[in-house]
C-alpha cells in the first residue's frame, strides 16, 4: 500500500444546516446529504439555502440520548438507477434496518420516498461480522457495495458485494433485501493511527474504476458509543478489495461522507464531517487529487 507523503489541502465550501453528516452524493451542482440523526434528506446548492425532503414521517426527540436510541441511522447515501438515490440504515440496532429509495423532482421542488426493509439482509450479515454497522454504499461495477465499519473492540472492516441486478429488482418491487443478494464478503485492513484502526465511514466510485473510501480512527469501545477521533484518511481500493494507497486528511475531523467526480485526469473530492456534537454544524470541503496515486494537486 502506498502512503502519500504530500500534504493535502481542503477548501471549505460551507457549513451545513445539520451536524451528523453521514452520506454525500452530488448531482447537477447540488450536494445531497443524509445525517444519521435526522429524518430528512438535505440538498445544498452551490450558494443559497438548502432544500429538505422527509425520508419518513415522525419527529425525533431533541434530548441527545433519546434521539440516539430512536434514530433510524441513515448512514449511507448512494446514487441509483433512473436518477434515484438510496438511503440505507446501518443495521447496528433493530430500529436501524430500513432503506429508502428517493426520487427528487427535476426542479428540486419535491421528492418521493418509499421505504423498504433491510432486516433479512442485516440478519444474514450479522452472522459474518462481530458487530454489524454498515456506514457506506456505492455502485461498483456489477455490484452494490456495502461497507462494514469495523469500529469497536474486536470489530473489523468489511466490503460486502451485493448483486446489482437483484438489488434493482428488489428496489423496483419495494421488497425486503435478503441474503440471496450477497455475492461475497471480504475483510479489509486500512491501517491505524497510534494503534487506533482506521474504520471505513463511506465510499464513492472513482471514474477510473477504483473505489474511494473515507476512514476514521475513532477510539470507541463499540459501534454505539462515540469516541475521540484521532484523524481521518482517504483510501483507494481496486477490485476485488485491494488497498492501493492511503492519504491522511488534515486535522481531526471525522469525515463520514465522500463523493468523487472527474476533473480532467484528476478527481474533485467532496467531503462532509460529523463532530458528534449537535451544536457543531457539519462542514463541506473539497479537494483535488490524482486518483491513481493519491497525490494532491
Amino acid at each position: 500500500m502506498n502512503m502519500s507523503p504530500a500534504p493535502l489541502r481542503l477548501h471549505h465550501l460551507r457549513d451545513l444546516e445539520l451536524s451528523a453528516a453521514s452520506g454525500l452524493v452530488r448531482r447537477g451542482g447540488w450536494s445531497f446529504v443524509v445525517a444519521d440523526d435526522e429524518l430528512e434528506l438535505h440538498a445544498y446548492p452551490e450558494v443559497g439555502p438548502p432544500r429538505r425532503y422527509p425520508l419518513r414521517a415522525g419527529v425525533l426527540p431533541r434530548e441527545p440520548a433519546a434521539r440516539k436510541r430512536e434514530k433510524p441511522d441513515f448512514e449511507a447515501l448512494c446514487p441509483w438507477d433512473g436518477g434515484a438515490l438510496l438511503a440505507l440504515g446501518s443495521g447496528s440496532r433493530p430500529n436501524r434496518q430500513a432503506g429508502v429509495v428517493i426520487h427528487v423532482a427535476e426542479d428540486m421542488s419535491s421528492a418521493t420516498c418509499s421505504e423498504f426493509s433491510l432486516a433479512p439482509l442485516h440478519a444474514a450479515l450479522a452472522g459474518q461480522v462481530p458487530e454489524l454497522n454498515l456506514e457506506g454504499a456505492a455502485v461498483w461495477g456489477d455490484h452494490l457495495v456495502l461497507l462494514q465499519r469495523g469500529n469497536g473492540v474486536g470489530n473489523r472492516n468489511a466490503l460486502v458485494r451485493l448483486d446489482r441486478a437483484g438489488v434493482a429488482a428488489a428496489v423496483t418491487a419495494r421488497a425486503a433485501w435478503t441474503a440471496a443478494l450477497i455475492r461475497d464478503l471480504a475483510f479489509v485492513d486500512l491501517g491505524d493511527v497510534a494503534g487506533v484502526p482506521y474504520t471505513v465511514t463511506d465510499a464513492a466510485a472513482l471514474p477510473d474504476g477504483g473505489l474511494l473510501l473515507t476512514a476514521a480512527a475513532e477510539d470507541s469501545r463499540d459501534t454505539y458509543a462515540d469516541g475521540a477521533c484521532l484523524g481521518s484518511a482517504l483510501v483507494r481500493l481496486d477490485p476485488p478489495h485491494q488497498v492501493t494507497w492511503r492519504l491522511a486528511l488534515p486535522g481531526r475531523h471525522k469525515f463520514e461522507g465522500v463523493w468523487a467526480e472527474p476533473d480532467g485526469d484528476l478527481v474533485r473530492v467532496h467531503l462532509v464531517a460529523d463532530a458528534d456534537d449537535p451544536s457543531v454544524r457539519a462542514p463541506l470541503h473539497v479537494t483535488t487529487l490524482d486518483p491513481r496515486t493519491g497525490l494532491p494537486r
